[in-house]
């Protein structure tokens, strides 16, 4: 994923990270994204933003004809991507270190574009929609998953620990231009961008939504917790503020009886 126009890295860089997002993959499945990327076989697909290159290697079992290239601006998650896929034997598939606001393709490269997690990251989103464009063929589509109320609509809700996320949101958003409320966003965004025939579709967000606890979903929360701990300690002013409340977060969506409610936007734009 990439963070661009911020004095921060991306706050999730270490080196646990990719296998975070491997069993993150295996939390959401891949019946949902595989069924909005709609392949028939011989596209070519760019996975932008591809982290450790989950989908990526799973939309290249759906290309016998097809090759599918994710891109990362960090190196590590490349690394790990082109090790899974060479431990998988997928040949149809390349990964490649690049910044999604200068993709290294030529116009019309692609015949779908996928981003899944990323948009939220970047400040200059409209620049990277551009880009997405750009390297799309005519008639090819964009699709943008992103979810919606990440963090911000638990039932029943601890009015404090909410307030102090709310504080942690707003300091991402000032630093980063982080954006928790994407998914609603991204529709209009695409059709700003020139994109045609618009379609959303949403779904509840099988990671970052339902019941606590789920073991896995909270593992994923504790390890992104522990990984952004110093920018934490920055917004609440100590590292003890922000283990107390990451403490509380983690026991929280330990709770049975609480649902965290979070959706997952899935927005396709087809390039005129």
């Amino acid at each position: 994923m990439d963070v661009k126009g911020s004095n921060l890295d991306y706050l999730l860089d270490n080196d646990q990270e990719p296998l975070r997002l491997e069993r993150q993959a295996q939390i959401y499945g891949f019946g949902d994204d595989l069924r909005h990327l709609a392949l028939s076989g011989a596209e070519r697909v760019l996975d932008a933003g591809c982290g450790a290159g989950v989908i990526t290697r799973a939309a290249c079992r759906a290309l016998p004809r097809g090759i599918a290239i994710g891109v990362d601006r960090e190196p590590r998650y490349i690394e790990h991507a082109r090790s899974a896929a060479a431990a998988e034997q997928i040949g149809n598939v390349e990964f490649r270190v690049a910044d999604v606001l200068c993709l290294p393709f030529a116009n019309g490269t692609f015949d779908v574009l996928w981003s899944k997690h990323l948009l939220q990251w970047v400040k200059d989103r409209d620049a990277a929609i551009a880009e997405f464009k750009r390297v799309v063929r005519s008639g090819g589509r964009v699709i943008c998953c992103n979810f919606d109320g990440l963090w911000a609509n638990p039932y029943p809700a601890d009015s404090v620990l909410q307030g102090d996320l709310d504080l942690w949101f707003a300091a991402m958003e000032a630093e980063v231009g982080y954006d928790r409320f994407l998914g609603r966003k991204l529709a209009s965004m695409l059709s700003c961008a020139g994109l045609v025939d618009v379609r959303v579709d949403f779904i509840p967000d099988r990671a970052y939504g339902g019941y606590g606890g789920d073991r896995e979903k909270r593992w994923n929360w504790e390890r992104q917790w522990a990984s952004m701990l110093e920018f934490s300690a920055r917004v609440y002013g100590s590292i003890d503020r922000a283990k107390d409340v990451g403490q509380r977060l983690i026991s929280e969506f330990g709770r049975a009886d609480v649902y965290w409610f979070c959706t997952l936007f899935y927005v396709e734009g087809r390039v005129p």
